[in-house]
């Protein structure tokens, strides 16, 4: 049976379309206004558009998505605030690691090990997030994959059109990032031997799975899949290109400020 989507799902993609609808118009009318030749062509143009952007709005407050006479809409990029969330925890892990090359104590243990949960976590709800927002500019999937990291992969290439040797690389990453977000998340507790951490002493497993490595690692596959929207790049669509170049300053303001924080504070490997 072919896949559909939720009923809420359908009532969000209704309402995306209608946008983005409204917005090719806009370019219509512009596009329109830029050919015309005589005053009276640019009137009866601005005059229709005048009647239909009046139209519109109506509809969005009769739907309640509007309210009625002029007021502020606001919103959060959620992924901008997941991915500073990420590289902030990544750093606190960072800085336990090399008290652990010094000596395994437990208080740096500890401090590495919660940092590197959340460093972790967040790093998968970034690409989540980051997936949420284009969601209804692409085309309603036809079947549902059975796995996130396939269902994740499948959309970023469609949308942002990578190459298949790009995209198998990214499938597996993102595929060792839910695994590891599901073990945080949705964790089956059972004792387990001790296991060699990356600052080269035995702890538990947990531990080892959670460190400053791993949290590294989750923030880079978390920033690559950020980057294929940073121009230079052939989105899918027009919707996808404007929703480009609409959060175009979340990657100066806040993508590269944490790439530089990243930077002015590597990760050191050995003593």
């Amino acid at each position: 049976m072919p896949y559909q989507e939720s009923a809420k799902e359908r009532e969000r993609r209704e309402w995306v379309t209608r946008q983005e609808a409204f917005k090719d118009a806009n370019e219509a009318h512009e596009a329109a206004l830029a050919a015309a030749t005589t005053d009276k062509e640019k009137r009866d143009i601005k005059q229709a558009f005048a009647q239909y952007r009046a139209a519109h709005r109506e509809e969005d407050i009769r739907r309640g998505k509007r309210l009625p006479g002029t007021h502020v809409a606001m919103h959060q990029i959620m992924w901008a605030r997941w991915i500073e969330v990420a590289v902030e925890h990544e750093l606190i892990a960072r800085a336990a690691f090399p008290e652990l090359l010094a000596r395994a104590e437990s208080d740096a243990i500890l401090r590495e090990f919660r940092a590197s949960l959340v460093a972790v976590t967040s790093s998968a709800y970034t690409v989540e997030a980051f997936f949420g927002d284009i969601k209804y500019l692409l085309p309603a999937p036809t079947e549902k994959p059975n796995k996130r990291h396939i269902a994740l992969s499948s959309a970023f290439k469609l949308a942002f059109r990578i190459a298949d040797s790009e995209h198998s690389r990214l499938q597996h990453e993102l595929s060792w990032l839910f695994d590891l977000r599901d073990q945080a998340a949705h964790p089956y507790t059972e004792s387990e031997p001790a296991q060699e951490h990356p600052a080269g002493f035995y702890t538990g497993a947990e531990c080892c799975k959670f460190n400053a490595v791993t949290s590294g690692r989750a923030v880079d596959i978390a920033l690559t899949v950020l980057g294929y929207a940073d121009p230079p790049c052939a989105p899918h669509n027009r919707s996808i290109e404007r929703w480009i170049q609409d959060r175009s300053p979340y990657h100066r303001t806040v993508i590269d400020s944490l790439k530089q924080q990243r930077q002015v504070k590597p990760l050191i490997l050995s003593a």
